[in-house]
């Protein structure tokens, strides 16, 4: 990888990493290239719902936010989500979650792709398709 494809993506990181939103939901990254995005979220208390379960909008922030990371991974400098449709496949519990994103098809002005949240056990607790407008 060439040192301004390198710089870019840490410039990515940074963006994301020192948003108001990041820090509050004290996401983690965990990987970072062009195109492979893993993000981490430790678990909290204050993501539990009524239930006892992390809250389905906790679920469908890290999805977005890893959707939104990787299509900045791609080179895009501004992305907005347009869509999002997500399955809610199991409730998790006091355990961490983590995500990955993949491109499932790009043109020149969108990109549409996949995430999916995973618990502790490596189970897949949601997944979810996006459509972003690139810039």
């Amino acid at each position: 990888m060439n040192d301004t494809k390198v710089q870019y993506l840490e410039n990515v990181r940074q963006d994301f990493e020192t948003s108001p939103f990041w820090t509050f939901a004290g996401l983690q990254t965990q990987k970072l290239e062009e195109g492979s995005v893993e993000l981490y979220l430790p678990y909290r208390k204050e993501y539990d719902n009524v239930r006892g379960t992390i809250h389905g909008g906790i679920y469908m922030s890290v999805l977005d936010t890893t959707m939104g990371m990787l299509c900045r991974s791609l080179g895009s400098d501004d992305v907005m989500t347009i869509q999002m449709a997500t399955q809610f496949l199991k409730p998790v519990k006091e355990e961490a979650v983590y995500s990955r994103a993949s491109v499932i098809n790009r043109s020149r002005s969108t990109a549409l792709v996949e995430a999916k949240l995973f618990n502790e056990k490596d189970e897949m607790v949601a997944h979810c398709t996006a459509t972003f407008k690139l810039k």
